[in-house]
């Protein structure tokens, strides 16, 4: 990839990823699912490195140096099993409820896609909702970054700032940069100010994360496929925009599956920066040197679709797709392909869902609920034969550009009531 195109692919990744990646990130992921396979659930062996049968996901418990973890119920633990970042307690657990409407401050990234596209639509219509109970204030004040071109760390934070200094009681965030924000959203703690982010981390006490779990993301629809294969064959691995944490977490998933799986081999690998054009492009100079048969793709988030059309366009058979991310058009690949027996599995969500489940938590904790932890996931909303067509829009084809539908809840207040000490106090 040149210079000028992996500065482009860095960009559009930071703005759609977001979801999944930064999911994360990234777009779409996740959901209530719960067993992966049949048989022993994988354990961490004596060297502390993620060990499992193959076609199984391993059991790695989380970094929870405050014991937040430890603080939520046992059927919530389990959505932080290899979580990739600590889990802090939050400084906003004796928060007392405001007692007036809030002054909302929302800093995001550009609605260049779909996914931040239904994000921002979302958080504009729980806003106006949160208004009619009077829970809010005045108008939400943005900080829209507009050219995915040109944003920076630098220039979010700039208007993150400025919303700070303009009164603001909370913010909703979604960083370019959960490690840049860090100072910044320290300060605006100090001062009362509640930051709630979607998808990307901030590793601050006084931040409310609420993001998809980035490693079961990948690795529950990679060991089932995995155990589709029998344990056997030669796989491809895409990678997204390396550097991102949840990048790392999600080529970390792939390893330790295929780690327990000996005659699964990695044959190598290609940057698609979590943009389906770039996948596309890149696995098709892979393919132009490497004739032999591949059993399985593991795409680490919102690729499917540029791996499916990467090998339709050059006539060989379609491996099974890891679809981490999984979008309208990689779906209806993937159905195109199941009439002739095709199956794979993948993992849904899409960006309404995640801003009502995001704007929920902050009016939770404006109101007094009391937070038990820092960060708030979930296990994975895994997409297989059997529920695909719950995710599948209707009329979708292979070119479509959209999300996918919601299959099921992404976090119901009735989930995210488990995370809070008082949820009752929260309308």
């Amino acid at each position: 990839m040149n210079r000028s195109t992996s500065r482009r692919a860095r960009t559009r990744v930071a703005a759609s990823s977001t979801g999944i990646v930064l999911t994360v990130v990234l777009a779409g992921c996740g959901g209530a699912s719960g067993a992966v396979g049949s048989g022993t659930a994988g354990t961490t062996d004596t060297k502390g490195k993620a060990a499992a049968d193959c076609g199984q996901v391993p059991t790695v418990a989380p970094k929870d140096p405050d014991g937040a973890v430890k603080a939520l119920p046992a059927d919530v633990q389990k959505a932080y099993n290899a979580y990739g970042e600590e889990v802090f307690a939050s400084a906003w657990r004796d928060k007392k409820a405001l007692g007036r409407p809030a002054k909302v401050g929302f800093s995001y990234l550009p609605a260049s896609n779909p996914y931040a596209a239904a994000v921002v639509k979302q958080v504009e219509a729980s806003f106006a909702d949160a208004k009619a109970q009077g829970l809010v204030q005045g108008k939400l004040v943005k900080r829209i970054m507009t050219d995915p071109a040109t944003m920076t760390p630098a220039e979010q934070i700039r208007g993150y700032n400025e919303l700070v200094d303009s009164g603001v009681d909370i913010i909703y965030v979604t960083p370019l940069s959960g490690e840049a924000m860090v100072t910044a959203v320290d300060a605006a703690g100090k001062k009362g100010v509640v930051t709630v982010a979607l998808s990307s981390t901030i590793r601050s006490k006084y931040a409310v994360n609420v993001a998809e779990n980035a490693y079961l993301n990948v690795a529950e629809p990679t060991a089932l496929v995995a155990k589709q294969l029998d344990g056997k064959g030669d796989v491809v691995i895409v990678r997204g925009f390396q550097g991102l944490s949840a990048e790392t977490i999600g080529y970390q998933a792939v390893k330790d599956i295929l780690a327990a799986c000996p005659d699964m081999k990695a044959i190598g690998e290609v940057n698609g920066a979590y943009v389906a054009p770039v996948a596309k492009s890149e696995l098709l100079k892979f393919l132009s040197s490497h004739p032999q048969k591949i059993a399985m793709v593991a795409q680490l988030g919102v690729m499917g679709s540029g791996v499916y059309a990467a090998f339709e366009s050059t006539g060989r058979d379609v491996p099974k797709v890891v679809d981490a991310g999984a979008s309208a058009s990689s779906l209806a690949s993937w159905k195109k392909l199941a009439a002739d027996g095709y199956d794979s599995a993948g993992t849904g969500g899409n960006g309404t869902q995640q801003a009502k489940a995001w704007f929920t938590v902050g009016m939770m904790v404006m109101q007094g609920a009391g937070p038990k932890a820092g960060t708030l996931t979930r296990t994975p909303s895994v997409i297989t034969e059997a529920n695909l067509d719950d995710y599948l829009p209707t009329g979708a084809t292979p070119s479509d550009l959209g999300e996918v539908n919601d299959g099921e809840a992404w976090m119901p207040r009735d989930y995210l009531d488990k995370f809070f000490d008082d949820p009752t106090a929260a309308k």
